[in-house]
């Protein structure tokens, strides 16, 4: 098992890690996001040759699409004063509410988005988040709520061990994460199933302590059940 501290993929929801020195450095404030399941969201990932600071859209409502089609990363760069930037998404919640940690507003374009984590350079690698199927250890401070009687999609290993869904991407046929699947070639040992769950579940990660979670080889991330 790696560690990492980084938000993935492609970098988006392994989202929103807050790192002590992010709160040196920018206000944070804990926010609470409710009725979110399918919410579109978008982030900005602002690269220096030290760091990648991630604004995320969800705190402002839904990623106008049509406003972050036409954004140019090398021109939100230049404005921002960065050496490079990355647009992610369109993602899509899984998650019902979540509570989790957010800093200042920049606008990028037409879209405003909040501060959400800032981290080392090294952090995105190849550019296509955790390898899949290789569980990884994040560090990051978040609460994600999933309803009694809606469904969630899991990532079960050898042992047993799942892992839930929290954001799908726009490859998912359909916009349906049932269809994973059909889309999905789990890793020998690792299988895909969906429930409809019969209480509530919570999930409690803590900045403070190793939260585990694991890719699939689209670049979806899911968090250990087991984490609160």
């Amino acid at each position: 098992m790696t560690t990492r501290t980084f938000l993935g993929g492609t970098l988006a929801a392994v989202a929103l890690a807050c790192t002590a020195q992010a709160d040196d450095q920018h206000q944070i404030e804990s926010v609470t996001l409710s009725d979110i399941r399918g919410m579109v969201f978008c982030e900005f990932l602002l690269i220096s040759d030290t760091e990648v600071t991630i604004y995320n859209t969800s705190a402002n409502g839904e990623c106008d699409l049509d406003a972050f089609g036409k954004l140019d990363p090398t021109e939100i760069a230049r404005e921002h004063g960065v050496k490079a930037a990355q647009l992610n998404g369109p993602k899509y919640w899984i998650m019902d509410e979540q509570t989790l940690g957010l800093g200042e507003t920049k606008k990028f374009g037409e879209i405003e988005a909040r501060f959400a984590a800032s981290l080392p350079v090294a952090s995105l690698g190849s550019g296509e988040g955790a390898d899949p199927y290789a569980p990884y250890v994040t560090m990051k401070e978040q609460k994600m709520v999933y309803h009694a009687g809606k469904a969630v999609y899991e990532l079960v290993d050898a042992d047993g061990n799942a892992y839930v869904l929290n954001a799908y991407g726009a490859q998912v046929k359909d916009a349906d994460p049932q269809n994973l699947a059909d889309q999905l070639q789990p890793a020998d040992g690792w299988s895909f199933r969906s429930r409809v769950l019969d209480s509530e579940m919570v999930i409690v990660q803590k900045g403070d302590q190793p939260n585990k979670m694991v890719g699939d080889d689209l670049h979806q991330y899911y968090s250990l059940e087991a984490a609160d």
